[in-house]
């Protein structure tokens, strides 16, 4: 019997009525027509392995992944201030929030709240 692979296209012969896997790519879901998913945010693609919509992206998390809301720098541009930018700056290059207060002599809620609002989309920011 002839059977063809739903996600890489292959086609083969099988003695098997319900073979376990695609011989060419490996995949137990073979049969059938196969998703694929793409994150807006990030960019990766993927298959489903059910035919229910995903909650989040396999490689960034986000939830927001069909939306295309971007996660990190989304919030960057809206800081008018020079120390708010400076914060993030600092924070984006690898620096931590109480290093960050102490060398920019700000309080560590005001740093911690601007990076949660600025790169963290929400989250709470390294320390």
């Amino acid at each position: 019997m002839s059977k063809v692979c739903g996600r890489c296209g292959h086609s083969w012969i099988s003695v098997k009525d319900m073979p376990a896997r695609c011989p060419s790519c490996g995949t137990y879901h073979w049969y059938g027509e196969s998703r694929t998913n793409t994150c807006l945010s990030c960019g990766h693609t993927w298959f489903s392995r059910t035919g229910r919509v995903p909650l989040r992206c396999p490689k960034c998390k986000t939830r927001s992944w069909a939306s295309g809301a971007s996660r990190g720098r989304r919030n960057y541009m809206t800081f008018d201030d020079e120390l708010s930018k400076r914060i993030i700056d600092l924070y984006m290059a690898g620096e931590g929030c109480v290093h960050i207060a102490m060398r920019t002599d700000t309080a560590l809620s005001h740093v911690i709240e601007t990076i949660r609002c600025g790169v963290c989309d929400g989250r709470s920011p390294r320390m």
